[in-house]
């Protein structure tokens, strides 16, 4: 069994909605060096993909997280959790359900916030 309890929703859809700085805090020396090095005066997405390189594509949880089909997948999250906002969360949940699904292995899949 997978159980992704946090960090499961998409680091794209974070820097679409302005939703990182949560996620830029807790590690906050890592994202001001990468910074530096890449001559930027803000940390915007082109540092994202500096210090991890396609995780705002390809590496993305609305790719990566449909790809644990069919091992029994439990996501779970807080409500309230500012590193992982609920509205992140529904595409990589609802990629991952259609996967599953498509895999005849619908009941493999929990999703705590649906």
């Amino acid at each position: 069994m997978v159980c992704c309890f946090c960090g499961y929703s998409g680091f794209q859809w974070a820097i679409d909605n302005d939703m990182w700085p949560a996620r830029l805090d807790s590690i906050k020396p890592l994202f001001e060096e990468a910074r530096i090095d890449s001559g930027k005066s803000e940390i915007d997405a082109e540092v994202w993909d500096k210090i991890a390189p396609g995780m705002a594509s390809q590496f993305d949880a609305p790719y990566s997280v449909p790809l644990i089909a069919p091992r029994p997948l439990l996501l779970l999250n807080d409500a309230d959790d500012p590193r992982c906002p609920t509205l992140g969360l529904q595409e990589p949940a609802s990629k991952a359900a259609e996967a599953y699904a498509e895999a005849g292995y619908a009941n493999k899949f929990k999703d705590s916030n649906n």
